[in-house]
């Protein structure tokens, strides 16, 4: 992986989360953002429906921003918990649900993924593959 996130390594990490979102049979948004959730690429499926296209665009964002997978949040982001209302508090919106990973380098966050269109395990499982994708080179 590079320290910064080539367009081509951003083209073959969108081809393979596309196709394991056809594998899963779940059309999808993906996104991919550099270390200052700045959008570099962006996939969305024939079928996918519209609100994917912000929700992977800011699962990207909320995974570089936290500096880590969407899903860690939930828990403590719920009524009750200690994190309650961090989807709101800041100026762009954050996802705490799964679909979104950051893209690490060398212990360094780099970016972030995000894919929209399936439910939360499914959209991890496209995500780690854009991930794979990127790490190739």
């Amino acid at each position: 992986m590079l320290k910064l996130i080539s367009h081509e390594a951003a083209m073959r990490a969108l081809a393979a989360g596309a196709a394991k979102a056809r594998e899963l049979g779940e059309p999808s948004s993906l996104a991919i953002v550099d270390s200052g959730g700045n959008l570099l690429a962006f996939l969305r499926a024939d079928d996918a429906g519209l609100a994917t296209v912000d929700i992977a665009q800011n699962k990207a964002y909320t995974s570089a921003a936290l500096r880590s997978p969407t899903a860690n949040w939930m828990e403590i982001s719920q009524p009750g918990a200690p994190l309650y209302g961090l989807e709101r508090s800041t100026n762009r919106p954050l996802v705490l649900f799964g679909g979104g990973l950051p893209i690490v380098h060398e212990g360094t966050v780099i970016g972030g993924v995000g894919v929209s269109g399936g439910p939360a395990e499914a959209d991890v499982a496209i995500a780690e593959v854009m991930l794979a994708a990127l790490a190739e080179g």
